[in-house]
This record gives C-alpha cells, sequence and structure tokens, in this order.
C-alpha cells in the first residue's frame, strides 16, 4: 500500500492521504469478497434459523412499552368528544368523580327552582332555595359541554324524591319521579354556548302531602356522551343531586330532622361546614335577597366559636348516630376521640380534639365510634331505646343543649357569637349495601 507524505503535523506525525487500492484490494474492503462480509452487497435471506423461538422477556418488554406509549398519546375524553357535566359542588368541580369524601355530593347548585307566578326567561334574582309544598315551581338545570366537540340532542331531564339519603338504587324507600325533561345542544367549551340554564317542559307541582324538603336529581345525555341510567351522583357526572333545606330565624327543623333520622339504617355523620355554606347558597339561590336578606348573614361562624367537635377533613365532625345492642347511640365526636385517645386506639398528640382548621389526618371519628359502642355507648352519648327518628332529636336536644329545634335554636347551640350561618351536613352509610348519601340543612341564626 503506497502513501505519500504531505508534510508534518503540528503533532509531529506525518499526514497521510487515502491509500491507493488495487481493483482486487477495493473489492476486499467494500465486503464482495467473500460474499456477505461486512459492506458484502448481497443480502441475507432474511429467512429464520430452524428450531427459533421468541423470547417472553422481549415481547413482555415490548408489550409494556407499547402500552406507555399509548398512554403517554392517548387524547383526553373532553378533548375528542362531547363532555356533559352536571355539578356536584362549587366551586372547582370539572367532573371527576367520586368526590365524597370529602365534598358532599348532593349540593348540586347547577338544579334550580323558580316559583311559576314568576314569568319570563329565567332570573336569578328570582329563585327558591325551600320550596314549600301545594306550590308550583318552574325547574331548570343549568348543563355544561367540557368537551372540544359540540354536544347535539342534549337531553336534559329532573326528578324528585322523598327526602333522605338517596344514593342512586331504587327501592321501597326511594323511588324517584320523574317532573319533566327539555333537549338542547350545547357547543364546545371555547364558545360561550358551551353552557346553558335549561328549562323543564314541565313545573313541579308538589302536592299537600309532600313536605317541600324533597331530594331534587337531574341528568344530562346526548349520543356522543350517554348516562348510564344509575341517578348516582358520586359515581356519575351526568348526575346532579340536590338535597338541601335552608331554614332561618323561627322555621322549625324538627319535623325534616325526624324525618331523616327515621330514614337511617346503618350509620349516620354530622359535620359542619365551616365556610362552605357561603359558596353554597349563592350557587343554589344567585342574588335572591327575598329569603336571605343582606349577604352577612351568609358568613360563617369564626372555627374558634364552634361549641362542639373535632377538626377532619371533611369539615368539623359533630356527631354519630348508629345502632347498639340497646338502642340508638348518639355519640359526641369529642367524647368518642377523648375515649379512643385514653384507651390508646389514637395517639395522645394526634387524636386530641382541635378546633379552628381541617386536619387532614385526624382519627376516623365514626370507625371509632362503632369500635367503643358495644362496650362504652354511654360515656359516647345519648343512648335511646326507640325509633330511629325520635333518637336522634333526643340525641341533638341533650349532647346540644338545644332549647328549641328552630333554625335559630340549632344556629345558637353550634357556635357561640352573633347570628351566623350554618351548613349542617348529614352523611349516610347503608353497611348491607355500602351506599352512601346525604342531607344538607343551611340554618340561618
Amino acid at each position: 500500500m503506497t502513501t505519500t507524505p504531505t508534510g508534518p503535523r503540528r503533532d509531529g506525525r506525518d499526514d497521510e492521504q487515502h491509500p491507493v487500492l488495487t481493483e482486487k484490494e477495493d473489492a476486499a474492503q467494500r465486503g464482495a469478497d467473500p460474499a456477505g462480509s461486512v459492506g458484502a452487497t448481497t443480502r441475507p435471506s432474511g429467512d429464520l434459523a430452524d428450531g427459533w423461538t421468541p423470547s417472553d422477556h422481549l415481547a413482555r418488554e415490548a408489550g409494556e412499552l407499547a402500552a406507555e406509549i399509548g398512554r403517554e398519546h392517548r387524547p383526553r375524553r373532553e378533548d375528542v368528544y362531547p363532555y356533559l357535566l352536571v355539578r356536584a359542588a362549587s366551586p372547582g368541580d370539572r367532573g371527576a368523580r367520586p368526590v365524597w369524601p370529602p365534598v358532599p355530593c348532593w349540593q348540586s347548585p347547577d338544579i334550580l327552582l323558580m316559583d311559576a307566578a314568576a314569568t319570563g326567561p329565567f332570573d336569578p334574582t328570582q329563585l327558591v332555595g325551600s320550596p314549600t309544598a301545594g306550590r308550583r315551581y318552574r325547574v331548570f338545570v343549568r348543563v355544561w359541554n367540557l368537551g372540544l366537540l359540540p354536544a347535539v340532542g342534549v337531553h336534559v331531564r329532573a326528578w324528585f324524591v322523598d327526602p333522605g339519603f338517596f344514593g342512586g338504587a331504587t327501592g321501597p324507600a326511594y323511588t324517584p319521579q320523574l317532573i319533566g325533561g327539555a333537549m338542547v345542544n350545547l357547543d364546545d367549551r371555547t364558545r360561550p354556548g358551551a353552557v346553558a340554564v335549561v328549562e323543564l317542559d314541565r313545573t313541579w307541582d308538589i302536592p299537600e302531602t309532600l313536605t317541600g324538603h324533597e331530594c331534587l336529581l337531574a341528568s344530562v345525555s346526548c349520543p356522543l356522551d350517554p348516562w348510564s341510567g344509575v341517578l348516582d351522583a358520586n359515581a356519575d357526572r351526568h348526575v346532579g343531586q340536590r338535597n338541601l333545606t335552608i331554614l332561618a330565624g323561627s322555621d322549625d327543623a324538627k319535623q325534616l330532622l325526624w324525618t331523616l333520622g327515621s330514614r337511617v339504617t346503618g350509620t349516620l355523620e354530622l359535620v359542619h361546614g365551616g365556610a362552605t355554606v357561603g359558596p353554597l347558597v349563592r350557587g343554589v339561590l344567585g342574588d335572591t335577597e327575598t329569603e336571605l336578606g343582606v349577604p352577612e348573614r351568609l358568613l360563617p361562624p369564626s372555627p374558634r366559636a364552634l361549641r362542639h367537635g373535632v377538626a377532619t377533613p371533611t369539615g368539623q365532625h359533630l356527631a354519630t348516630m348508629l345502632r347498639t345492642r340497646d338502642g340508638w347511640l348518639v355519640a359526641d365526636s369529642e367524647r368518642v376521640v377523648a375515649l379512643a385517645t385514653e384507651l390508646g386506639l389514637v395517639g395522645r398528640d394526634g387524636g386530641k380534639p382541635r378546633r379552628g382548621r381541617r386536619d387532614p389526618v385526624a382519627p376516623d371519628v365514626a370507625g371509632l365510634a362503632q369500635k367503643l359502642a358495644p362496650e362504652h355507648a354511654e360515656r359516647l352519648g345519648v343512648l335511646v331505646d326507640g325509633e330511629p327518628g325520635d333518637a336522634l332529636l333526643e340525641g341533638l336536644v341533650r349532647l346540644w343543649d338545644v332549647g328549641d329545634l328552630t333554625a335559630g335554636g340549632l344556629a345558637g347551640a353550634l357556635a357561640e357569637g352573633g347570628p351566623a350561618a350554618h351548613l349542617l351536613q348529614l352523611a349516610h352509610t347503608d353497611p348491607e349495601r355500602q351506599e352512601a348519601g346525604g342531607y344538607s340543612l343551611v340554618l340561618l341564626g
């Protein structure tokens, strides 16, 4: 092989030009001789060797890689199809389910009522918070499309159910009654028409035999985003639920509390909703002032002003009602945690009752009450050998030293200081079907 020096390099070595090759040397280096060597122009046949089997390890890795790529690049549901929603709560609901716990699923701000005597278009200054038996109401449902595709042929419907803790399963205790329906089209989420307040084709005529405290439910569905058909607001964004009564001053709460207590078949937890009362009532009533008066009446009490309860992630836990072998027990939450701390069921530091803030590591008060009730029922609260409705009333009166079961009487028993708005949330769990539901009372002192 002959090279021609071109002169010294800076590192002291001689630089070299490409070698001058003979035809045979060039063919050898290109791989044409022998055939199949590196750089050969003759390609292999590609046939598998006899007895070859695929590697399970490589196949598994390839499958995992494909699945990972699919997840990374799979578009979100709302970016391809309509994404219908009736909110369970406000603010912040974008359709993720379930919401309870910690956010009650029965406080929808999207089911709205106007007295039938109010004519004309939807008017947020004419909304009704507490309907009355024997009257007629126009029913509106606010529906949303959070998808990037318009929703065509949207079917909106609404029902009412007897007061209680309906959680989606029909039965003798809860049978939904259809109020009416309507059809609408919604734009995609980039346009103002993605949300609409839809009036049903029929009014809700409340018979004198009902209470006016009935639970309201609404559904939304379209061909590209259908509703499952189950009225479960905690599991399905297509369903909204409004189990809410607003009581003020001398309004009687006794009958409603007795009715709710009579529906208890498992465990009932009473929680003070604190500052969430304002957004809830404004969502349901908008700018209405005829029922609530001045806006200051929606201010909640200071957390430190509450007379009862233990701070938990869902709010100030006040009491737990459950069945024991000796009757119904209405257990005070502070007593439950104090006894559990004494017996070593919770840490002495982490288990101390604390007011003034929600504690994400607070103990499960209802769970502790169930553990302690068989042996320590009398130390936990009020034990009543009778009907559950009577037990709830007697338990609250004795635990909270309530003078009278009016909105003002209960508000005064719950907190010190002047008038305030209280959100009392009653959450029910059925031990047989594991269903959860709830009902909320707004008490304006």
